[in-house]
């Protein structure tokens, strides 16, 4: 099979960092001509670049002005990439879907199509696709299987309350996505039939998983516990860790800018609130050492203030000093 060439890749990021739709779609479209397959035409230019695109802007060179331009960029050419494919008339139906408040639709935008170019009835239900939109079109076209996509870990929390709602209905659901960490046991602990990294392995097993699944158990315990403590207050909690004065003196007067770095630290507060959550459902002690390092090293690459996350870390910890386990956690 025809691969994706590094010159197509290369002209590719350089056709979106200019925010050149054309362009982009230029590259992809050839590289199609000469044979490629389109799951590995989107995985090489639209997944690889769009990752490059986070980096960068984690880095701080690039503005969240230009990361939202590319990402357009990139919606557009799977999106017109897709058209030329004959979508499949019979099969079994397999749903793709973003998590509550998940707007990073591109990843399962992607899944979709490349599902449909392996000759599966891939249906994308969009971002942030709530609880009742989800089970609404289970019930109405009886699919094989949902895939549900979250690529920030605050996420978590929401999933969980998905994966409930899918299992409800006895269908099997699949999640994936960098919320995750590549780490199938945090899917399966929060109830999924199953993790996937690619849609290559979402082809790979289809057919090994049940046709019918129970309800996803209740989880109990006292991370659970705590999860469903905090999940209730969560909004209080982030206004309260805001309001604290040891955090208000650090920020000050609020940016205007969205890439200021006491923009990106305030705005990241109910995130931190939520991942917490979602390492207590998950019992993953993983998850919040991994978010407090990518914050920081945003936070730094912006010149904010040194310690800034320490001290936001640490006045959450007090704020949540009733519950043990979250605070271990925090501070572990």
């Amino acid at each position: 099979m025809t691969s994706v060439l590094d010159s197509e890749v290369e002209a590719y990021w350089q056709a979106i960092s200019a925010g050149d739709g054309d362009a982009a779609y230029g590259v992809a479209a050839a590289a199609r001509d000469r044979g490629a397959d389109l799951g590995d035409v989107l995985g090489a230019l639209v997944t690889g670049s769009q990752a490059r695109v986070g980096r960068l802007w984690a880095a701080n060179e690039w503005t969240v002005a230009q990361e939202h331009a590319a990402t357009a960029v990139s919606e557009s050419v799977v999106t017109r990439l897709a058209g030329a494919v004959e979508p499949p008339a019979d099969g079994p139906v397999l749903l793709v879907a973003c998590a509550e408040r998940e707007w990073h639709a591109l990843p399962a935008l992607v899944v979709t199509h490349a599902l449909r170019a392996r000759g599966f009835r891939a249906e994308f239900l969009g971002a942030n696709c709530s609880r009742d939109q989800m089970v609404a079109r289970i019930l109405d076209s009886g699919p094989r299987l949902v895939l549900l996509s979250a690529s920030v870990a605050s996420s978590l929390p929401r999933v969980r309350r998905q994966i409930e709602a899918v299992r409800g209905t006895g269908t099997p659901v699949v999640v994936g996505g960098h919320a995750f960490a590549g780490d199938p046991q945090r899917a399966q602990r929060l109830g999924a039939t199953a993790y996937a990294a690619t849609p290559d392995d979402v082809v790979r097993m289809i057919g090994t998983l049940p046709l019918h699944v129970p309800n996803a158990g209740a989880l109990r315990g006292p991370s659970a516990a705590e999860a469903r403590a905090i999940q209730a207050a969560a909004d209080e909690v982030a206004r309260d860790v805001l309001a604290h004065p040891d955090l208000r003196d650090l920020l000050g007067d609020p940016e205007s800018s969205p890439d200021h770095w006491t923009t990106v630290l305030a705005t990241f507060v109910p995130h931190v609130v939520d991942c917490v959550v979602g390492a207590l459902l998950a019992e993953d002690d993983g998850v919040l050492p991994r978010e407090r390092t990518w914050l920081a090293e945003v936070v730094a690459r912006r010149g904010g203030e040194p310690g800034a996350v320490e001290v936001m870390w640490s006045v959450l910890a007090g704020r949540l000093r009733a519950f043990p386990r979250a605070v271990g956690m925090l501070v572990g």
